[in-house]
């Protein structure tokens, strides 16, 4: 992977996937990147959690996002089971970025630093038209805009009820409606692609039936319904393309598990969040060089 500038010289991008606190092992694998002053990227993309995760990552605080994972992410105050059947919250998400905030504070000279010379993009849902919004995080981009965008890429709608505005939009959770953004990073210009996902590499989603409930309680909003009912023939379909992308002359390296996970979108258990950010620090560090599908 080259970092040159030169025209003749591909440019790498960086795809993180999201999935709750399964994006533990994203963080360790970039923490490995840290560990190994491995950065050629001239391009991020972050969806949902892996959006948090490349924020560490981009400042350069390594062991933030672990910190995070379990510290933060098992209080009590911010996956509530009880408070969700009451109506309220299942991930309190305003609690956690204002925890966060205060208690992991972002370097962001760091990070706006890195962002002069390459770009960010984080992914979220408008839940009027169900299509995927597209935000270009600059220098000058503020800090309070930055959080709210990616409190939106992580706002599933069945673990956060209330809606979060941007400009005129009503935004959700960026896996809903471009849980990969390879066709995103290739349409701007990116020959060379590096994938972290949260998911084994043979992983395909099926027909869930929270999802067919979920779309029945967004029946009034028909493109997000729509966009929940078929949203794992979106997520299957962006991995079916990657070997048509290959064939097509572009580079796709990615790095997953090559078995489940131990942990689970809402896992609270700290043992098992510790092992999966060790299985993916561990495939990080031993990645360089190699032009295939990444595991262990």
């Amino acid at each position: 992977m080259q970092t040159s500038d030169s025209s003749n010289q591909p440019k790498t991008a960086l795809i993180v996937e999201g999935g709750g606190m399964r994006g533990v092992f994203a963080a360790g694998v970039l923490d490995a990147f840290l560990d190994k002053r491995h950065k050629p990227f001239a391009g991020y993309y972050g969806v949902s959690a892996g959006a948090l995760n490349l924020l560490s990552f981009l400042s350069g605080q390594r062991g933030r996002n672990l910190d995070i994972y379990t510290g933060t992410c098992l209080e009590p105050n911010f996956i509530s089971l009880a408070r969700h059947i009451r109506g309220g919250n299942l991930f309190d998400l305003d609690w956690f970025f204002e925890r966060i905030s205060k208690q992991f504070t972002i370097d962001s000279r760091r990070f706006y630093q890195t962002l002069e010379k390459s770009r960010m993009t984080v992914v979220t849902t408008c839940t009027r038209t169900g299509y995927p919004v597209y935000h270009d995080i600059t220098p000058d981009t503020e800090n309070d805009e930055l959080f709210q965008v990616l409190k939106a890429s992580s706002a599933l709608p069945m673990i956060y009820r209330s809606p979060i505005h941007i400009g005129e939009r009503i935004l959700m959770d960026g896996s809903l409606s471009d849980p990969l953004p390879v066709i995103k990073a290739i349409e701007d210009g990116f020959k060379e692609l590096v994938i972290i996902r949260t998911r084994e590499s043979n992983y395909r989603k099926t027909a869930s039936s929270s999802n067919r409930l979920l779309a029945w309680q967004f029946r009034k909003q028909p493109a997000l319904s729509s966009l929940i009912r078929q949203q794992y023939t979106l997520y299957n379909e962006t991995l079916d393309q990657l070997d048509d992308f290959r064939e097509k002359g572009i580079s796709i390296t990615e790095i997953c598990p090559d078995t489940p996970l131990n942990s689970t979108r809402s896992t609270r258990n700290r043992n098992r969040l510790v092992a999966d950010y060790h299985r993916g620090y561990a495939i990080g560090y031993n990645l360089f060089g190699q032009d295939k599908p990444a595991t262990e």
